[in-house]
């Protein structure tokens, strides 16, 4: 199998999981450039998985500093209710989480219609 195949199937095997048919195996086993782009696939939806569920605290005086740069007062003063707001952490976080998994969908998918694979089309050879 050349390459240019065998790179096309990797986006879905890194996602499923699935085993890859012997032909794929055979070529990973000796191509080092594949084997190490389907690690690479696999090591980022690992770390979009592990996204959801890190939680980073903004270091401490960071809503301050922000708030002391808005010139209003009345303003600072609704932001600040509103920043305080635990609800809209939860909301902000499953915002970002979703546009990082859409980022992520968006970048596989231009990547398997850059090489002429569509999700819709079927799926390469080797992995029925």
């Amino acid at each position: 199998m050349k390459c240019e195949d065998v790179r096309l199937a990797l986006p879905e095997l890194a996602e499923s999981g699935a085993r890859p048919s012997r032909r794929i195996r055979s070529h990973l086993a000796g191509c080092p450039s594949c084997g190490e782009e389907l690690r690479r696939y696999g090591s980022i939806l690992l770390a979009l998985a592990a996204m959801r569920d890190e939680v980073i605290e903004p270091a401490e005086g960071f809503l301050g500093r922000i708030l002391a740069q808005i010139p209003d007062p009345a303003r600072r003063g609704l932001i600040r209710r509103v920043a305080a707001d635990e609800r809209l952490y939860r909301a902000a976080f499953s915002v970002g989480g979703a546009a990082v998994g859409a980022t992520a969908i968006a970048i596989l998918w231009w990547r398997a219609a850059h090489r002429g694979l569509t999700p819709s089309t079927e799926a390469p050879a080797g992995l029925s």
